[in-house]
């Protein structure tokens, strides 16, 4: 079984492990609340961790366009700036 079958297999669980993620991220911004650098540290990861998600599996499936790119680059910077305006 090769990585891009399993993981288009697991279709129907991607967005689950993507909220799973922001989900934990949350909890753990919330309980860092006095570092705000670390809170920051925390969010990015999270954007990195959906940036690469979504890229890899589009292009796995291979539905990777232009479009697709850049929407989801465009939403992780969007992400990124206001969570260095919320955070720090």
């Amino acid at each position: 079984m090769t990585i891009r079958s399993t993981l288009l297999k697991l279709h129907k669980y991607n967005f689950l492990l993507v909220l799973a993620l922001a989900l934990v991220t949350l909890v753990a911004v919330v309980k860092l609340q006095s570092l705000p650098q670390v809170q920051f540290l925390v969010f990015l990861c999270l954007i990195f961790f959906y940036l690469t998600w979504a890229l890899l599996y589009h292009k796995l499936d291979k539905t990777l366009t232009l479009e697709v790119m850049l929407e989801y680059i465009l939403t992780a910077l969007l992400a990124l700036v206001v969570a260095y305006g919320a955070l720090l």
